[in-house]
Formats: structure tokens, sequence, C-alpha cells
């Protein structure tokens, strides 16, 4: 079957399609990613069919507000409030390019993100992705709220408050793109009930609990396995003394001044006696005792490395879990400080520094504990035994054929009544 999977955000949004897209063809379907022309040469080198959807993830995470807004806390609201919006011509051209690249699909597959500009003609089935457990249950906290342990009650109320606040968000853009309204504080209501809901992060964190819909799935991380090789160069640096500490930030590096970023993580780095590994980020110019690279397959790295300290992206979360290695979380805001409070409950990392106060005597507090916890580092690496273990793109094609002969069943069935 023809398969479109449909994502905007930044790298770590993509990558995981890639993945899922390497396994459909793998079982035999046509693939066409289309997702924003920065991330072009990538879907190119995994050798899937690309289309381009308007804008950039730089407009929103590069843009000087952001971080002034981070300051002040870990909000996603008060970060999309500081930082303009997108324009309606281009929230139009958005939803149109959106409609044209799943216009004969057999099956459309979309991110959260991407889902609020897709309308569902009824031509196709198709099924979204959330990076984190969004379907409200008793069981845990939505997302956007503390994660405190004040039982079902509580936690059923954070799930209606965000629901409330994706409203709210989610209704000027589909206003924009002359999309259909969304049922006011449940506009994700129908994922899970009526279409597949598929969260791709390793059951070792979540399982399903038993108030949630029959079409909500956890699958286990969508890993893609590219081939890469790394330089000489920083094959001798892994290789020399003793493993080095790894910074990556990801697509959340404009928010951190370069050179003053690297003079405080390289100070506590060098007061517990390791180098460091940077990625993607800091300044061009750095010293012997730093590695700099800008694009590094992290199932090579992170296992290699002391300890990975990283801005707590869902993706980059797991490839830190599925390494073993002991990891230190300096979230931002989005999802990142749920999945930093996570992995601090699951034993793999110490207590989150957050962006606001990200200063250099916690960081040392929380790179010390990494290093030296020898539980925390024996937990890390059971876990990541597990999290190898789990198959994610191959559960969730299993489910997305399954979904795919139902919807022709059903629609069948309409028809012949």
């Amino acid at each position: 079957m023809q398969v479109s999977l449909v994502v905007t955000g930044s790298r770590g949004d993509v990558q995981p399609f890639i993945a899922l897209g390497r396994a459909l063809e793998a079982r035999g379907h046509t693939v066409t990613l289309a997702t924003h022309e920065d991330f072009e040469g990538l879907v190119g080198e995994a050798g899937l069919d690309f289309a381009a959807l308007p804008g950039s993830p730089r407009d929103f995470l590069a843009h000087p507000a952001l971080a002034e807004a981070l300051q002040q806390g870990a909000s996603l609201f008060r970060a999309a409030r500081k930082v303009p919006r997108q324009s309606p011509e281009h929230n139009r051209r958005l939803a149109a390019r959106i409609a044209e690249v799943c216009s004969g699909a057999d099956l459309v597959v979309n991110s959260i993100l991407s889902r609020i500009m897709f309308e569902d003609d009824g031509t196709a089935p198709w099924c979204s992705l959330s990076w984190w457990p969004l379907n409200p249950t008793a069981e845990w906290p939505a997302m956007m709220a503390p994660q405190a342990k004040l039982g079902g009650a509580y936690n059923r109320l954070t799930h209606r408050l965000a629901g409330m606040l994706d409203s709210v968000t989610m209704g000027g853009y589909r206003k924009d793109a002359g999309l259909s309204k969304l049922p006011f504080g449940k506009p994700y209501g129908n994922l899970g009930r009526e279409v597949p809901l598929i969260c791709p992060v390793s059951r070792a964190l979540f399982t399903e609990p038993s108030d949630w819909p029959e079409l909500s799935h956890i699958t286990g991380y969508w890993f893609w396995d590219r081939e890469w090789s790394p330089s000489p160069e920083l094959e001798k640096f892994m290789a020399d003394g003793t493993p080095p500490v790894t910074l990556s930030f990801g697509s959340i590096w404009p928010v951190h001044p370069p050179a003053k970023t690297l003079e405080k993580v390289l100070d506590v780095v060098r007061s517990h006696d390791r180098r460091l590994v940077l990625v993607g980020g800091g300044p061009d110019t750095v010293p012997d005792d730093v590695f700099r690279v800008d694009d590094v397959h992290y199932p090579w790295l992170f296992p290699r490395s002391s300890v990975v300290i990283h801005h707590g992206g869902c993706n980059t979360t797991g490839e830190a879990l599925r390494s073993g290695t002991a990891q230190v979380v300096v979230p931002t805001f989005g999802d990142a400080p749920f999945w930093a409070a996570q992995v601090h409950a699951l034993g793999v990392a110490p207590k989150p520094v957050p962006y606001a106060k990200f200063t250099a005597e916690a960081l040392d507090t929380a790179l010390g504990t990494a290093l030296n916890d020898e539980k925390l580092r024996a937990k890390a690496a059971s876990v990541g035994e597990t999290v190898r273990a789990e198959d994610g793109t191959g559960k969730a094609v299993e489910i997305m054929e399954e979904w795919v002969r139902r919807w022709r069943e059903q629609r069948a069935a309409e028809s012949a009544a």
C-alpha cells in the first residue's frame, strides 16, 4: 500500500518517522515522508521518497524570544505566546500541502503536531502518533502538569485542563487554515477511540492503563540504525583515556549561548577529570579536551560515553536509555520536563537541572551522581537491555496493517448495507 507519513517539528520528531518508513518499506509498502526541507537530505539518506512542507523548525526554536521566555520557566504556552505565530497565509499553505501529500494514500500517519493541520476527508484510513502518553487516565498526570502523585482525581483533572489548553492553542491555527473546529476541551478526543494513537516510547516507562481506549498503543521506541561511520579523529578521541561526557542539546541549542554554555559545562566536566564530546552546537573553536561534531550516530557515541547530558527530547531520551548510559537532563520546555521527570523516577538519571536553573553548581551535583552512583549506573545498564530488546517499529507496522484491514472491512460492510 501507499503510505503518507506527515511530520512537522525538529529532527527528534522526524527521525523516528524515518525509522517507521524504513520498516514499512521492508514489509513491501511504498512510503512518502512529508516534512520540512531542513530534513530532505536525511530522508534521502534513508532511501525514502521526500515531500516538502512549508516552514522550518528554526522559525520557532531559533527565535530570540524563545530563550527569553524559557528563562521564566518551562511553560510551552508562555513560549508560544512570546514567539510570533506563523501568518494565516503560511497556515493555509501548510494545510493545503498536507492535503496534497495525503491525497491518494492508502494510509496516512501523522504526529499530533501535524494532525493540527490535517483534515480527514474520509477517503483513507489514518492514525496518529504522540511523543508522550496522551489519552486521559487516572494512572498518571497529563504531560504538561506537575508529575505529583496525588491520585486519580488529580490525574484526570490535569488531563481535562490539558485538553482545554490544547484547544486554545490549536483553534487559531485551524481557523487560519480554514479547517473544521475540533471539539473544545477534547481536540484529540477521537485518537485512540476512532483511529489508532501510537506512543513510540519504551514499555519500561509506560504500559497501556486499563482505562485507555482500545486503539491506543505503546510500542517501544522507533530507532533508525543508519549506515554511519565515525571519523578517525573521533574514534581516536573516544579511545584515548577515560570515556568522555557527551553534551547534546539537539534542536534546542539556539537557546543556549554557545561560548558561555561550553565554559560552564566544561569547567564542571574537568572538575570530574573527564573530557567532553560536544554534539551539534557550541562555539566553532574548542580546546583539545573537547571534540566537536555536528552530526553523529547516537547508538555509536552514547554507549562509549561515561554520561550523556541532554535536553530531554523524547527520542534523545530514548537513545540514551537504549545505550544503557547514565544521563543528566537539562529540560527546557514542551515534553522535556516530563521526560526528565520520568528518567529520574526510573532511576537512570539524577534530579533534572531545569534550563532556568542551569548553574554550574547544579550541574556539578547531577554529573557527580551520574558518574559515581553505582546503583544508578547499574539501573541504566539494565534498562538499556530492555529497550534494545523491543521492536517498536515492527509493532507499529503490525498495528497499522491491522487498522487498514479493519477500516476496509468496515467500509465494505457499510457499502453493502
